[in-house]
């Protein structure tokens, strides 16, 4: 798969991800159309050319943004999809159908669409099957903040199609975003998606004082039940141990712009999720991951005890500290998955 001739670039979505990614592909020539679905975006660029939720940053002059997600699509060889995971079906039913033939489509999303439990993935191609082989995924261990400001930053692609992975990895290659392919498309969703839930952990961990030597035992711990149920639905281990795994969930984990990681904190130091989110306008994909990760590990048979906890404490009133007590406590058991073993 080659990217058609032209250099135009469709984002859907305006948020921080989308308008970070913008800058890469403008940066390496295109002309990229973000679309926003409120008209208050589209004002907030008219003044101050650039996004609300990256502020201080202005964007190149090849970077617009429109309501229009038609005049967005026109002509695009490139479409990104960085919307949040609650508006999966909605926009993918809307707009999948739409891309231009033969463009190559990018999903950024990290997380799960809720009702069905399907990856970003598997959304879009269910909505259009034939965009399957020209799709692909891209996660790693990056804050939109640091990539608008093109300080040093690495990320995975991962398609089905080698051309697929090879052509994207060239659009998105710049002299500070440096760019790994990877056949597991899979392994690579599911570890973005499910960090997210390991970070609120260990942000609970840290609202409530509990050390550093908890939050280093939850992100370890965290990593192999994240393994557990993606290798349960599929994926290959050790993609687990790459960027789109260990990497993501490390900065997400210990990031201080992890919104993730800050709500945590927020609940921890006994603030209600609901206090956190109106405080600060925040989108927060652990808090709809960590519904999904609760039934996949159900119908799975996985165990998954850090993401039970964080279900509990967000959702059924128990308190981080006797969450943080019950993990603790649990049967004592090895250290090593029986995957693990089979790989060595």
């Amino acid at each position: 798969m080659k990217l058609k001739q032209g250099k135009k670039a469709c984002i859907i979505g305006a948020g921080a991800w989308a308008g970070a990614l913008g800058v890469v592909l403008s940066d390496n020539g295109y002309s990229v159309a973000l679309w926003a679905r409120s008209e208050d975006t589209v004002s907030y660029f008219e003044t101050n050319q650039g996004v609300p939720r990256l502020p201080g940053i202005t964007f190149p002059k090849n970077i617009t943004v429109t309501a229009d997600v038609d005049q967005a699509l026109s002509g695009a060889s490139l479409v990104v999809l960085a919307i949040p995971s609650s508006a999966l079906a909605q926009v993918a039913g809307e707009i999948a159908c739409r891309f231009p033939d033969d463009s190559l489509v990018v999903t950024a999303t990290k997380g799960f669409d809720l009702e069905s439990l399907r990856r970003p993935f598997q959304v879009w191609i269910d909505a259009n099957p034939s965009i399957r082989d020209r799709m692909c995924v891209i996660s790693g261990p990056n804050f939109a903040a640091e990539i608008s400001k093109r300080l040093p930053a690495a990320t995975v692609v991962a398609a089905l199609e080698e051309s697929t992975r090879l052509a994207v990895q060239h659009a998105f290659m710049t002299s500070y975003f440096r760019v790994y392919t990877h056949v597991d498309v899979t392994g690579v969703e599911i570890g973005g998606a499910l960090k997210n839930v390991i970070a609120l952990a260990c942000g609970m961990a840290q609202g409530m004082g509990a050390g550093y030597n908890v939050q280093a035992a939850i992100i370890s711990r965290g990593i192999a039940e994240i393994t557990r149920l993606g290798v349960a639905l599929g994926a290959q281990p050790l993609t687990f141990a790459g960027l789109s795994g260990l990497g993501d969930l490390v900065l997400t984990c210990t990031g201080h712009l992890s919104r993730n990681r800050q709500a945590g904190i927020a609940v921890g130091k006994g603030e209600s999720i609901e206090g956190f989110l109106a405080r600060t306008g925040y989108t927060v994909e652990g808090l709809q991951t960590v519904k999904a990760a609760m039934q996949l590990s159900v119908a799975h048979n996985v165990q998954m005890p850090i993401t039970d906890v964080v279900y509990r404490i967000l959702y059924e009133d128990l308190s981080p500290r006797k969450g943080l007590y019950e993990a603790m406590n649990r049967e004592r058991k090895p250290e090593h998955e029986e995957y693990f073993f089979r790989l060595c």
